[in-house]
């Protein structure tokens, strides 16, 4: 058999699978996700993370514009704040900004313990604010938060670097983070 004609169709069928019918086939390795190409929705907004802090905004602080984006602090004095380096904190909150949807997107179904992203259809549980997916059986059982702290560093620091690649560009609409960014021949 000619592993080079075969190989690119039975990936196609892997991927079309993976991706649209979340079918239980082998999870796939780290590597095999394009970050240049993944479709992160715009889940926190700009108003849901303080630019200062780069935590959490308050609900009930007040908001600022600043260059036509909305933000909201901690409190009253955070505006004022902001605005001692306003470029330097809007630059600052648009990428964590970005990191945390990127996590939130890609944890569900990238599995903490394996660091393989999953077929879907699996265990979820929540730790460290986000929803994790295990990709099989023996994960299941190794599904605990204390387990995920390595792995929240490494989704973090692909968020970052998808950031880089992508220019923080949102995709909104996608039937999943990973449409169209699987790397066919991994």
């Amino acid at each position: 058999m000619n592993w080079t004609v075969v190989r690119p169709f039975v990936v196609s069928l892997f991927v079309l699978s993976f991706v649209f019918v979340g079918a239980s086939f082998s999870q796939l390795p780290p590597e095999a996700v394009l970050l240049d190409k993944v479709k992160i929705p715009e889940t926190l907004k700009s108003v849901d993370l303080c630019p200062v802090t780069l935590e959490k905004s308050d609900p009930a602080a007040p908001t600022w514009v600043y260059e036509g984006v909305t933000y909201r602090g901690h409190g009253a004095d955070t505006a004022a704040a902001f605005n001692q380096n306003p470029a330097s904190f809007a630059a600052a909150a648009t990428k964590e900004r970005y990191v945390q949807n990127f996590m939130l997107a890609m944890s569900t179904i990238w599995c903490p313990i394996t660091d393989e992203v999953t077929p879907g259809g699996r265990k979820q549980v929540e730790g460290h604010g986000l929803t994790w997916e295990s990709c099989c059986s023996f994960c299941d059982e190794e599904m605990v938060p204390e387990n995920f702290t390595e792995s929240l560093a490494q989704l973090r620091k692909r968020g970052e670097l998808s950031y880089e690649l992508t220019g923080g560009k949102y995709t909104e609409g996608a039937s999943s983070p990973v449409e169209g960014a699987i790397d066919e021949n991994i």
